[in-house]
């Protein structure tokens, strides 16, 4: 390996390693939100629940909806994860 490839992939991996810490910033931001969204969904539900059936229809729906959210928020940060241990795995 010569000295310009050295240098090739030594400039790889400090990348790799800007990319690792933004993505971590990222998945912490995700959880953060998906935490608040959760806590707001289950407000709403117990809400919900409490009503005479009918009038808490669209609390429930809205509930639902938050739920799908978390669910959509929890995907993105495995995915976050997976990036991240992809991003290891090349570097190695």
């Amino acid at each position: 390996m010569n000295n310009a490839t050295r240098k090739t992939l030594a400039d790889f991996t400090v990348q790799i390693e800007a990319i690792k810490e933004q993505l971590a910033d990222t998945q912490c931001q995700l959880e953060a939100i998906k935490d608040e969204i959760e806590a707001v969904g289950e407000e709403e539900r117990e809400k919900a629940d409490n009503m005479p059936e009918g009038l808490g229809q669209a609390m429930q729906d809205a509930a639902e909806a938050l739920e799908s959210a978390v669910s959509d928020l929890e995907d993105a940060v495995n995915g976050v994860e997976n990036a991240i241990a992809n991003i290891e795995m090349a570097a190695a």
